[in-house]
């Protein structure tokens, strides 16, 4: 999921020019999917329950769907960035794809936030739960400001300025917030896709 942060502030910067240290290597170096060879998840975090206190596996089983999910729908997403970057033109069936997963996202985002702002969570789960929330939340509409962004930037509509600012409002995607997050999970021995434990 991180990966495209980099990916995607890696590019603007070398369109900018602002680029200061060597050129930009995928740690990973994990080829990106197509978006043909990608699904859109079939499950992402739902729940009805309201004013429930909720039991430490049910929040912990909440956690690992909302995030896998998550990491799910990111990959389609990266999928969708490098077919745009490569100027493939899309098919209707991969525009269709996109879409659906543009509002799983948001659905996923939502239904997870309000799921620990409407129950009680184990008082040791309240604030992680949160800070998975906002981070991941805030992650999102980071990818869809900088990737807007970028469309602005490549049509000739934003200035390099315009671009270092919304570069720097990262919000609670940074490095700092991130490790406490993997710090939480490891503490609660939680396992998922999204982050490395």
């Amino acid at each position: 999921m991180k990966k495209r942060v980099v990916g995607v502030i890696a590019a603007l910067l070398v369109l900018c020019g602002c680029q200061q240290a060597e050129p930009y290597q995928d740690l990973e170096d994990e080829p990106v999917a197509t978006l043909s060879e990608v699904d859109v998840p079939d499950a992402i975090f739902t729940s009805d329950r309201k004013g429930a206190s909720i039991t430490e596996e049910e929040i912990r089983s909440a956690i690992i769907l909302y995030l896998n999910s998550s990491e799910d729908l990111d990959a389609v997403m990266e999928a969708f960035q490098e077919t745009i970057y490569s100027e493939e033109e899309l098919t209707r069936e991969e525009k269709d794809k996109v879409n659906k997963t543009i509002s799983l996202i948001e659905e996923n985002d939502h239904n997870f936030s309000d799921f620990i702002t409407s129950n009680s969570l184990p008082a040791d789960y309240d604030k992680g739960a949160d800070r998975i929330s906002q981070y991941i939340t805030d992650y999102n509409d980071y990818i869809r400001s900088l990737d807007k962004a970028f469309d602005r930037f490549d049509k000739g509509e934003m200035k390099v300025s315009d671009l270092e600012t919304i570069l720097g409002s990262t919000g609670t995607v940074n490095g700092r917030e991130q490790k406490k997050i993997e710090d939480f999970l490891r503490d609660k021995d939680i396992k998922t896709r999204a982050f490395q434990q």
